[in-house]
């Protein structure tokens, strides 16, 4: 697990800016084959969007490190450290954000979940959103016991013509 030192707080303006880093000469695992590495290449600032702290939107500016992967036959060369429960690949928003604007945009998707977001001092536009939902993975099917078990069946809804038959 990677370490992370918080280097300064900066509540003055409306967004709470956390500055951070991870620890160097902490070895962490390759994300392609496993191998430990300690063999630094470089570090790189990443700008993380955070639930909202005391009413107020939180960016984390955290300064991680690129690695060396030291295992010849593994395909990356280099990889980018994760800090559990703060980053993931690609991602500009921490995992309890995230998670936020998937249950919003589950329940309320484009506009409503834009707006309710707003209020949470989120601020994603509705095609944000419903990028964000169509993410989401569908759970998995439950298939019902019975004859039928395993088809799919088309239900026709009863609609009654205006001539008063079927």
């Amino acid at each position: 697990m990677t370490a992370v030192v918080v280097v300064s707080v900066d509540a003055t303006g409306p967004v709470v800016i956390v500055e951070a880093r991870t620890r160097d000469g902490v070895p962490v695992r390759c994300t392609g084959c496993g191998t430990v590495s300690d063999w630094c290449h470089s570090r790189y600032l990443r700008h993380l969007a955070d639930a909202a702290l005391g009413g107020r939107p939180v960016r984390i500016d955290l300064s991680v490190r690129r690695m060396y992967c030291e295992n010849p036959s593994c395909p990356k060369a280099t990889f980018a450290e994760q800090i559990d429960r703060l980053t993931v690949r690609y991602q500009r928003r921490t995992p309890l954000l995230q998670h936020l604007v998937e249950i919003v945009g589950i329940l309320l998707a484009g506009r409503g979940g834009a707006r309710l977001l707003r209020i949470l001092n989120v601020t994603l536009s509705r095609t944000s959103v419903l990028f964000q939902l169509m993410r989401v993975p569908l759970p998995p099917t439950v298939h019902a016991p019975g004859p039928g078990r395993g088809r799919l069946r088309t239900v026709r809804p009863h609609v009654r013509h205006a001539a008063g038959g079927r």
